[in-house]
């Protein structure tokens, strides 16, 4: 019966304190970790960006030699 009278302010407090105990639970990763796999993402990013764009050109340029009959 008590948690059915909580007030809203109270369930927060609750809330905040079991998100602090979950978060102390976090493995975070190092400053090196974080620099490696951004690389990773952007090189990632950069290569696919490109192979799009390699795609794009080449049917492109086929869709128009194939109009232009």
């Amino acid at each position: 019966m008590a948690s059915e009278k909580t007030g809203m302010f109270e369930k927060t407090k609750i809330f905040y304190g079991e998100v602090r105990t979950e978060m102390s639970k976090v493995v975070w990763p190092t400053t090196e970790q974080v620099k490696t796999w951004t690389m990773v993402v952007i090189v990632s990013t950069a290569l696919f960006a490109a192979s799009i764009g390699v795609w794009d050109f080449i049917l492109t340029w086929a869709v128009s030699k194939i109009f232009s009959l």
